[in-house]
């Protein structure tokens, strides 16, 4: 290291040279803190103070500056030298804004800066520049595992802030699950009609920008190393393994359908009529700008009900404690393909509370009723194969059933966490068992997304 050159700035603006004598913290800096260039200055944050500690570490080969000032926390874009050791003397918030504006006080007040300043040229002097493991490069690679919209758009705003991003999807296309979606709930006003997907224009996105890689059909194998310099090895369609390094990681994995299967009270698998919200979907994409039909027999849907909340804020076993978001909007937006296709089809959303969150929310809900979507408030207990919808209608206290065509269940979304949950739940079961070795009892079934090979933490 360049011989140690040391200066102190001293400010007298924001009301500090009102209150202090900012010549006599000069002397204290120059004679007791041994600082080879002391200067004071009005506003030592603008750009005329700033540009005079620039030019200090420039001509001067000052390496080692101590700021008299405001507090450190204030002014960081201002006072940021690259290349010098740096001390933030706080005079502001920590003497004249702490200490009483009058005459009794003055004195005391001063000492108090002097003390400041002393202690600030005493930590300089101790300061030493840190040379760094070696390991710490910054690192602007960024790996993004899912190439669904969540995935896709972090690999976009990465791009756009000038990072680089590699998509790790393990399918053979992006777009996840929205790119099975006809369309999607509108973000931006007036909210009443079902918008466009624009997975296709995210695509091309992606494709524009040259700093952006895509792997599909590809999976990461394994990653290694520590945050801000992971190591990944990603195992691609070719069956080859490709070694990259990365700076951060965004698991965006997104979600799976919950299995309709397990709702035995709601007949799902005893009628090709009864679909779940993705089911009704790739109805509504095969029939593209014609009629969605009845997949059972391809006759035309007279009526559809909509089950809400299937299999979803529950305290029932398998099925799903919390609320998922998004159903409530879906199926108003899926009852608006029936109506706009025809109106005359009776289309009904049996709901216990209607949940419509996002910029969307009531207008796109009110949308659905202007447009002639009936809305239940009512638990259903039960679908029969035969399409019977049995529910209590909360609003008349009385049970009743309702004929459908077709009957679409909202089933919500459970997190694609790679981890098999139930696997987790069993391990916990059996922990403790006498037969069973410490080894095994650690291990978890299931795939993971990451495959760390690396524990941060105790």
């Amino acid at each position: 290291m360049s011989e140690e050159k040391s200066a102190c700035y001293i400010c007298k603006g924001c009301g500090i040279g009102e209150r202090l004598d900012a010549g006599q913290m000069s002397n204290i800096a120059k004679r007791e803190g041994r600082m080879q260039i002391v200067k004071e200055h009005d506003f030592l944050c603008n750009a005329e103070g700033v540009k005079m500690i620039q030019d200090d570490i420039d001509n001067e080969n000052v390496n080692k500056i101590c700021i008299a000032a405001c507090s450190r926390r204030a002014k960081t874009e201002a006072f940021s030298f690259e290349g010098v050791m740096m001390n933030r003397t706080n005079l502001r918030e920590g003497v004249i804004w702490v200490r009483p504006d009058d005459e009794e006080s003055k004195e005391t007040t001063q000492e108090m800066a002097d003390d400041y300043i002393r202690m600030g040229c005493a930590d300089l002097k101790y300061m030493n520049m840190e040379s760094g493991s070696g390991q710490q490069m910054r690192n602007d690679h960024i790996l993004v595992v899912g190439g669904g919209v969540g995935g896709m758009t972090a690999a976009i705003e990465a791009a756009q802030a000038g990072y680089k991003a590699t998509i790790v999807e393990k399918s053979g296309e992006l777009g996840g699950w929205a790119a099975k979606l006809k369309s999607r709930t509108p973000s931006i006003a007036p909210y009443a009609d079902p918008a466009d997907t624009e997975i296709e224009a995210m695509k091309a996105a992606i494709d524009a920008f040259a700093d952006v890689t895509v792997h599909l059909n590809a999976t990461v194998a394994k990653t290694s190393g520590a945050p801000g310099r992971f190591s990944a090895d990603i195992a691609t369609e070719s069956g080859s393994i490709v070694t990259e390094n990365f700076g951060a990681i965004i698991q965006a994995t997104g979600f799976d359908a919950y299995d309709a299967s397990k709702l035995e009270q709601y007949s799902y698998g005893k009628n090709a009529d009864i679909v779940d919200q993705a089911g009704l979907e790739a109805l509504a994409l095969a029939a593209g700008d014609g009629e969605i039909k009845r997949p059972s027999n391809g006759d035309a849907v007279k009526r559809v009900v909509f089950v809400q909340c299937a299999g979803q804020r529950s305290d029932k076993d398998g099925e799903l404690s919390y609320c998922s978001g998004h159903c409530c909007s879906t199926s108003i937006k899926q009852a608006m393909y029936f109506k706009d296709q025809n109106p005359d089809i009776d289309t009904q959303i049996i709901h216990t509370d209607l949940r419509t969150p996002g910029s969307a929310g009531e207008d796109f809900y009110r949308s659905g009723q202007n447009k002639g979507v009936t809305f239940t408030k009512g638990i259903v207990s039960e679908v029969t194969a035969d399409l019977k919808v049995k529910l209590k209608d909360l609003i008349l206290d009385e049970e009743i059933e309702e004929q459908a065509d077709l009957v679409v269940l909202a089933t919500g979304q459970v997190p694609n966490s790679g981890i098999n949950i139930d696997a987790i739940a069993s391990d916990d079961d059996e922990e403790g068992s006498e037969t069973e070795t410490e080894e095994s009892s650690n291990e978890i079934a299931g795939v993971s997304v990451l495959n760390l090979d690396y524990r941060q933490g105790p």
